[in-house]
């Protein structure tokens, strides 16, 4: 029956494809995946250095408001000698005390900045010797998939043709057939019997049965896992 051989050939045709796309493995994966993490990493070092950038800028001001400050307090120590009545040595006073405080919470905030630019500049650093380590990494991979792809392609190409060349002559019910149990039944869908019985899920067929598949004058499929059966010679 040259259904039956037609479809024997495309399995064997679709097996080869299988084998060569798990010849490439997760590979591709492996490599979006590596690619979205340099992404990331890029990006978190980008985002870093910005913020490196504020910090500078906020530091620098900081120094200025504090310098401007103690440059008021000083003025005003001077002008406490200068002073003739409580009152104004008292107004003096206080607005030392004011900016002293103003000192002190621009220190503080001096000392934060000064930390969060220690932490984020060691954070940036293990960034960037991940990156450089995952940028190779993916060198490496994207080498490795480039060169499997590229020896693959010719062969892939030659299949897929030949695999056209046989779909086209099979009814396209049957061909719609094999499809979906081909997909159902991890890319097998045409197995020989063995002896008596399906060489794949071991399913006894019917004597009678039997007789019929090694005559090769109809197409039956296993009652059990639904692949089509043939008798290899």
């Amino acid at each position: 029956m040259l259904e039956l051989t037609q479809l024997v050939e495309l399995q064997a045709v679709d097996t080869q494809l299988q084998d060569l796309n798990e010849l490439l493995g997760d590979l591709p994966k492996k490599v979006d995946k590596l690619r979205l993490e340099e992404e990331s990493l890029i990006n978190a070092v980008d985002k870093g250095n910005n913020r490196l950038k504020e910090i500078e800028l906020a530091l620098n001001k900081a120094e200025h408001h504090m310098a401007e400050i103690k440059q008021k307090i000083d003025k005003l120590k001077d002008q406490l000698s200068l002073v003739t009545s409580n009152k104004q040595y008292d107004a003096l006073t206080q607005e030392i005390e004011y900016l002293k405080q103003a000192m002190n919470e621009a220190e503080l905030e001096d000392l934060e900045l000064e930390e969060e630019k220690e932490t984020l500049h060691n954070d940036l650093q293990e960034k960037e010797e991940n990156l450089e380590s995952l940028s190779e990494d993916l060198r490496i991979r994207r080498g490795r998939l480039e060169n499997l792809i590229s020896e693959s392609a010719d062969k892939k190409s030659e299949l897929e043709k030949e695999r056209e060349k046989e779909s086209i002559h099979i009814d396209p019910s049957v061909l719609g057939r094999y499809v979906r149990i081909r997909d159902a039944r991890d890319g097998l869908a045409v197995v020989t019997i063995d002896g008596n019985s399906c060489s794949v899920c071991g399913f006894v067929v019917p004597p009678q049965t039997v007789s019929v598949i090694r005559k090769k004058t109809l197409l039956y499929n296993c009652d059990i896992c639904s692949r089509f059966l043939y008798f290899d010679k």
